[in-house]
Protein backbone atom coordinates (compact mmCIF):
# COMPACT_ATOMS: atom_id res chain seq x y z
CA UNK A 1 0.00 0.00 0.00
CA UNK A 2 1.45 3.35 -1.04
CA UNK A 3 1.70 6.48 1.06
CA UNK A 4 -0.68 8.33 -1.29
CA UNK A 5 -3.46 5.87 -0.53
CA UNK A 6 -3.17 6.19 3.24
CA UNK A 7 -2.03 9.78 3.77
CA UNK A 8 -5.48 10.97 4.92
CA UNK A 9 -5.53 8.22 7.50
CA UNK A 10 -2.03 9.10 8.71
CA UNK A 11 -2.85 12.83 8.79
CA UNK A 12 -6.04 12.15 10.74
CA UNK A 13 -4.20 10.05 13.33
CA UNK A 14 -1.41 12.63 13.73
CA UNK A 15 -3.93 15.47 14.06
CA UNK A 16 -5.99 13.48 16.59
CA UNK A 17 -2.87 12.98 18.69
CA UNK A 18 -2.03 16.68 18.36
CA UNK A 19 -5.57 17.66 19.37
CA UNK A 20 -5.23 15.50 22.49
CA UNK A 21 -1.96 17.26 23.36
CA UNK A 22 -3.57 20.62 22.60
CA UNK A 23 -6.60 19.88 24.81
CA UNK A 24 -4.41 18.79 27.72
CA UNK A 25 -2.60 22.11 27.53
CA UNK A 26 -5.81 24.09 26.98
CA UNK A 27 -7.23 22.76 30.24
CA UNK A 28 -4.11 23.97 32.05
CA UNK A 29 -4.71 27.62 31.15
CA UNK A 30 -5.11 29.58 34.36
CA UNK A 31 -8.25 31.63 34.71
CA UNK A 32 -9.30 34.41 37.03
CA UNK A 33 -12.92 33.58 37.89
CA UNK A 34 -13.42 36.66 40.04
CA UNK A 35 -12.75 38.99 37.10
CA UNK A 36 -14.80 37.22 34.45
CA UNK A 37 -17.93 35.07 34.49
CA UNK A 38 -17.35 31.32 34.43
CA UNK A 39 -18.57 30.97 30.83
CA UNK A 40 -16.07 33.58 29.63
CA UNK A 41 -12.86 32.13 30.98
CA UNK A 42 -9.61 32.10 29.03
CA UNK A 43 -10.03 28.35 28.49
CA UNK A 44 -13.25 28.47 26.49
CA UNK A 45 -11.91 29.13 22.98
CA UNK A 46 -8.82 26.90 23.18
CA UNK A 47 -10.97 24.03 24.46
CA UNK A 48 -13.60 24.57 21.76
CA UNK A 49 -10.90 24.69 19.08
CA UNK A 50 -9.30 21.53 20.46
CA UNK A 51 -12.61 19.67 20.41
CA UNK A 52 -13.29 20.90 16.88
CA UNK A 53 -9.83 19.73 15.79
CA UNK A 54 -10.46 16.31 17.34
CA UNK A 55 -13.81 15.99 15.53
CA UNK A 56 -12.27 17.01 12.21
CA UNK A 57 -9.42 14.54 12.80
CA UNK A 58 -11.88 11.70 13.29
CA UNK A 59 -13.67 12.74 10.07
CA UNK A 60 -10.29 12.72 8.26
CA UNK A 61 -9.56 9.23 9.62
CA UNK A 62 -12.94 7.95 8.40
CA UNK A 63 -12.40 9.51 4.96
CA UNK A 64 -8.89 8.03 4.84
CA UNK A 65 -10.26 4.56 5.54
CA UNK A 66 -12.91 5.00 2.85
CA UNK A 67 -10.32 6.27 0.37
CA UNK A 68 -8.06 3.31 1.05
CA UNK A 69 -10.92 0.94 0.24
CA UNK A 70 -11.78 2.70 -3.04
CA UNK A 71 -8.40 4.04 -4.23
CA UNK A 72 -8.57 3.95 -8.03
CA UNK A 73 -7.25 7.36 -9.19
CA UNK A 74 -5.09 8.00 -12.22
CA UNK A 75 -1.43 8.74 -11.58
CA UNK A 76 -1.26 11.95 -13.64
CA UNK A 77 -4.23 13.54 -11.89
CA UNK A 78 -2.69 12.65 -8.55
CA UNK A 79 0.72 14.17 -9.41
CA UNK A 80 -0.79 17.45 -10.64
CA UNK A 81 -3.03 17.72 -7.58
CA UNK A 82 -0.14 16.84 -5.25
CA UNK A 83 2.02 19.70 -6.61
CA UNK A 84 -0.81 22.22 -6.11
CA UNK A 85 -1.52 20.87 -2.62
CA UNK A 86 2.13 21.11 -1.60
CA UNK A 87 2.39 24.72 -2.80
CA UNK A 88 -0.83 25.61 -0.95
CA UNK A 89 0.60 24.12 2.24
CA UNK A 90 3.91 25.99 1.82
CA UNK A 91 2.12 29.30 1.16
CA UNK A 92 -0.25 28.67 4.08
CA UNK A 93 2.65 28.18 6.48
CA UNK A 94 4.32 31.33 5.12
CA UNK A 95 1.14 33.36 5.62
CA UNK A 96 0.67 31.98 9.15
CA UNK A 97 4.25 32.92 10.06
CA UNK A 98 3.70 36.37 8.59
CA UNK A 99 0.47 36.69 10.59
CA UNK A 100 2.31 35.85 13.80
CA UNK A 101 5.07 38.34 13.00
CA UNK A 102 2.81 41.29 12.11
CA UNK A 103 0.25 40.79 14.91
CA UNK A 104 2.21 42.72 17.58
CA UNK A 105 2.70 45.70 15.26
CA UNK A 106 -0.60 45.88 13.38
CA UNK A 107 -2.85 44.44 16.08
CA UNK A 108 -5.61 41.87 15.80
CA UNK A 109 -7.92 43.59 13.33
CA UNK A 110 -5.46 44.54 10.57
CA UNK A 111 -3.36 41.39 10.79
CA UNK A 112 -6.44 39.14 10.77
CA UNK A 113 -7.91 40.97 7.78
CA UNK A 114 -4.68 40.54 5.82
CA UNK A 115 -4.26 36.91 6.88
CA UNK A 116 -7.82 35.87 5.97
CA UNK A 117 -7.73 37.63 2.62
CA UNK A 118 -4.41 36.03 1.64
CA UNK A 119 -5.47 32.60 2.92
CA UNK A 120 -8.63 32.67 0.80
CA UNK A 121 -6.57 33.59 -2.26
CA UNK A 122 -4.23 30.67 -1.59
CA UNK A 123 -6.99 28.12 -1.12
CA UNK A 124 -9.36 29.23 -3.90
CA UNK A 125 -8.85 27.82 -7.39
CA UNK A 126 -7.53 30.48 -9.79
CA UNK A 127 -10.68 30.47 -11.91
CA UNK A 128 -12.96 30.97 -8.90
CA UNK A 129 -11.17 33.84 -7.14
CA UNK A 130 -13.50 36.66 -6.22
CA UNK A 131 -11.43 39.31 -4.48
CA UNK A 132 -14.39 41.47 -3.50
CA UNK A 133 -16.10 38.50 -1.83
CA UNK A 134 -12.85 37.56 -0.07
CA UNK A 135 -12.51 41.11 1.28
CA UNK A 136 -16.13 41.17 2.50
CA UNK A 137 -15.77 37.78 4.21
CA UNK A 138 -12.47 38.82 5.83
CA UNK A 139 -13.98 42.06 7.16
CA UNK A 140 -17.18 40.42 8.40
CA UNK A 141 -15.41 37.49 10.08
CA UNK A 142 -12.79 39.72 11.71
CA UNK A 143 -15.49 42.04 13.04
CA UNK A 144 -17.51 39.11 14.36
CA UNK A 145 -14.53 37.55 16.13
CA UNK A 146 -13.42 40.92 17.53
CA UNK A 147 -16.87 41.66 18.94
CA UNK A 148 -17.22 38.12 20.32
CA UNK A 149 -13.88 38.18 22.10
CA UNK A 150 -13.51 41.80 23.12
CA UNK A 151 -17.09 42.69 23.98
CA UNK A 152 -18.85 39.35 24.52
CA UNK A 153 -16.11 37.41 26.33
CA UNK A 154 -14.26 40.51 27.56
CA UNK A 155 -10.90 39.11 26.48
CA UNK A 156 -8.01 41.35 25.47
CA UNK A 157 -6.71 41.12 21.92
CA UNK A 158 -3.45 42.51 20.52
CA UNK A 159 -3.81 46.25 19.99
CA UNK A 160 -2.90 48.08 16.85
CA UNK A 161 -3.79 51.37 15.18
CA UNK A 162 -7.44 50.47 14.55
CA UNK A 163 -8.01 49.23 18.10
CA UNK A 164 -6.44 52.45 19.41
CA UNK A 165 -8.74 54.58 17.24
CA UNK A 166 -11.76 52.58 18.44
CA UNK A 167 -10.71 52.93 22.06
CA UNK A 168 -10.31 49.18 22.75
Amino acid sequence: MSFKKCRDLILGIVMLLFSGFYLINAFQIKTRPKLTPSYASAQIMPVLLGVLLAILSVICIVQGIRKMKTADGTEEEGKKKDKGDIMAVVFTFAVIIGYILIMPTLGFILSTLIYLFLQMIILAPAEKRNYLLFAIVAIAFTALVFVAFRIGLQQLLPRGPIESMLGF
